[in-house]
């Protein structure tokens, strides 16, 4: 239950308050979210397996300067507080927003007559944009969601409007370390990757980030 309000507060945050903008990737996205469903649907030796995995990988990350980001308690206090009807109702909110059916402010008022305030988030991904490329851009990010185009292709088009896609803070503080230090990390992510395969569980794609 705690990783599912996690990622609904992800996915509220991301699509509400940026428009499918800011350090949103489609594809990271639903990477993410499949290793979260993968990993709830294992017994709890398997979970603490990898756990352990993880805590040990993140402990050298650290160790060798990358931080890896976690989600801040106080962005999804908001979620806590809410009972588990009004948190169904706003998940079906979000889904209806994702299929078109509702427009983000349509999507706002419904959740503000559920109390439901999302933390805003300051986003500069499009602040010199004219209104004709800002709704170009957001059709892009559309169609890289729903599949319609490549992640790829979606970059291209988003270069050609003036729109650099952020990268992954992780990423972000990768590329500054120097490379002996980049050398180590891709060896161990590589190292935690096999043992994953040895447990038969997908290994989270924001690591992947380090090996390319």
């Amino acid at each position: 239950m705690k990783q599912n309000k996690k990622l609904l507060l992800y996915f509220l945050t991301t699509i509400l308050t940026l428009g499918m903008l800011g350090s949103f990737s489609p594809t990271s996205y639903a990477n993410e979210h499949h290793f979260h469903d993968e990993y709830e649907k294992l017994d709890d030796t398997k979970k603490q397996q990898v756990d352990e995995v993880l805590s040990s990988l993140k402990a050298d990350l650290e160790k060798w300067g990358l931080k890896v980001p976690e989600h801040h308690k106080g962005k999804h206090e908001f979620l806590e507080k809410l009972d588990e009807k009004t948190k169904q109702q706003v998940k079906e909110i979000v889904i209806e927003l994702e299929k078109g059916n509702l427009t983000k402010e349509e999507a706002d008022q419904k959740l503000t007559k559920l109390g439901v305030n999302v933390p805003e988030k300051e986003c500069k991904v499009f602040e010199n944009l004219d209104e004709e490329k800002k709704s170009r851009a957001k059709e892009i990010f559309k169609q890289m969601k729903d599949g319609s185009i490549t992640e790829e292709e979606g970059k291209k088009q988003l270069k050609e409007l003036g729109v650099e896609m952020p990268k992954h803070p992780m990423r972000e503080h990768f590329d500054k370390l120097d490379e002996e230090v980049k050398t180590k990390i891709k060896v161990r992510v590589e190292e935690a990757k096999a043992q994953f395969e040895e447990l038969g569980v997908p290994f989270p794609k924001k690591y992947d980030l380090l090996t390319k």
